[in-house]
């Protein structure tokens, strides 16, 4: 795959703004250090050269400030080390004790939707009695700040995990709202769906995680599009990781490789309000996966 073109690229300033307001937020004022972890940058399609890893880095890394000696904390301190030789995170390596120390991983996701005027956003799943009473048919997400994990990344990621033994956690930003779930909350439930498939109807519904196979349309390929299976989370099987504020938006303009003027949503500025729950659950991940 190759050329992704400019709605990549629009996509792509939204999605660093929405790591940079991370990277400001889970900082040393709550005892934190977040960086830039995974490599990314828009090349244009002659520079463009995809990895051959079986795994997909996440975007960043989040330490307690008090796990570091006073090294790293110099070496974190301009909060990027993606341009780091990946062999220095490998066992053995310069980095890879160091790695190690991360509570978490983030992979950063964002939607342009002003997140508590959704008329979703206060959906909770059945509870096993109402479901009893009234089974469904069908399985319909609700129009929702959902968390949406593209079944291609799950594996990918997990491999990541697994690898390096950091949890890796998936954080979503909205206008007004930011939601995350835990990258092992989704795989268990995809366990559970692929055991039993005719149960999946009931398993969504009541566990507020679903499954759909979703159309990408690319500009850049003249109107084609992929279909790929993903998964929602709800508000309701998720962590809140706070307020946003402050968001200013624009709308950022450009040329597809068809010469075909292509526009998108751009927020700039903003502030995260990080909730003490979201604090507690980054927390609590520390060791679970070493």
């Amino acid at each position: 795959m190759r050329g992704r073109g400019i709605d990549f690229e629009h996509r792509f300033k939204t999605s660093r703004w929405a790591e940079d307001l991370l990277i400001r937020s889970l900082a040393e004022n709550h005892g934190l250090a977040t960086v830039r972890y995974g490599i990314s940058e828009v090349r244009s399609e002659s520079k463009l050269v995809y990895g051959t890893t079986p795994y997909k880095e996440p975007d960043l890394l989040v330490f307690r400030l008090d796990d570091l000696d006073t090294q790293e904390k110099k070496f974190v301190k301009d909060k990027d080390i993606s341009s780091e030789e990946r062999a220095g995170f490998e066992s053995g390596g310069r980095l890879a004790s160091f790695l190690k120390k991360a509570i978490v991983a983030l992979e950063v996701e964002f939607s342009p939707y002003k997140a508590s005027e959704m008329v979703g956003r206060t959906w909770t799943p059945r509870t096993p009695e109402k479901w009893a009473r009234r089974p469904l048919k069908n399985a319909t997400p609700p129009t929702a700040p959902n968390i949406w994990v593209k079944e291609e990344d799950l594996g990918k990621l997990l491999i990541w995990e697994k690898k390096y033994g950091v949890p890796i956690v998936v954080v979503h930003l909205f206008d007004q709202e930011s939601f995350a779930v835990r990258l092992r909350d989704v795989e268990k439930f995809e366990n559970q769906y692929q055991q039993n498939p005719p149960d999946g109807v009931r398993l969504q519904v009541t566990s507020g995680i679903f499954t759909k196979i979703q159309s990408y349309d690319r500009v850049d390929a003249q109107g084609a599009g992929e279909k790929k299976r993903v998964f929602i989370i709800t508000p309701a099987a998720s962590t809140k990781v706070g307020d946003v504020t402050e968001v200013h938006v624009e709308a950022q303009l450009g040329i597809s490789s068809s010469k075909k003027y292509v526009s998108h949503v751009l927020f700039l500025k903003g502030k995260l309000t990080v909730s003490e729950g979201f604090l507690s659950f980054l927390n609590s991940l520390r060791n679970r996966t070493r």
